[in-house]
């Protein structure tokens, strides 16, 4: 990796995804939520504290700011309870059931905040031959343009009688078998900070 160029992203990007985070970027986190999702493992759904902001506003923005700017992570807020919702009325198989994970609202506030700032970034550290976590983008596209290809393939190749046609997959660096040493190398080439 040393002998690649090296990929720094803008001097802006850098500032936003560094600067403190806001009690302002915890709330609009909080309020994007649906209000009637699953909730966490105390009951309360988004739409609890949403309702109740005023009341609970001050000590979830507190326990946000100490999590996202100071790394204090409360022990149980990421704890999450597994729910199995059947899909059918009389469930004979696995697939007759909808697992969900309750989890904490704190926990996905903090989530969707660190979201939220790095959905500004990824499109100058994401190349455009990316076709996921990019809004606009479908990670079927590439698929799909494979499939484009195999198609016009055939068509050229099918008045003659003998044809050989070949495709190859890199799955080196699909998601499960991702080189995390890879990807902070990566990060450390662009001018993320430890």
């Amino acid at each position: 990796m040393m002998e690649l160029p090296s990929l720094q992203y803008q001097k802006d990007h850098r500032n936003l995804v560094y600067r403190p985070f806001t009690a302002e970027e915890v709330r609009y986190a909080l309020f994007q939520m649906s209000s009637s999702k699953a909730p966490g493992i105390d009951g309360f759904p988004a739409g609890f504290f949403q309702k109740f902001w005023g009341v609970v506003g001050d000590d979830v923005t507190k326990v946000c700011l100490d999590c996202l700017n100071d790394g204090h992570f409360v022990g149980k807020l990421n704890h999450s309870l597994l729910c199995l919702i059947p899909k059918v009325r009389n469930m004979e198989k696995i697939s007759d059931i909808r697992p969900i994970s309750l989890c904490n609202v704190v926990y996905k506030c903090i989530s969707k905040a660190l979201a939220n700032r790095l959905h500004q970034v990824l499109g100058s550290v994401i190349d455009d031959t990316q076709c996921a976590f990019i809004s606009g983008r479908s990670i079927t596209d590439n698929a799909m343009v494979g499939f484009e290809c195999m198609h016009a393939l055939c068509r050229k190749v099918s008045g003659k009688k003998k044809a050989f046609m070949s495709l190859k997959l890199d799955m080196s660096k699909a998601y499960d078998r991702i080189e995390w040493c890879f990807v902070e190398g990566m990060m450390r080439r662009m001018g993320f900070s430890e």
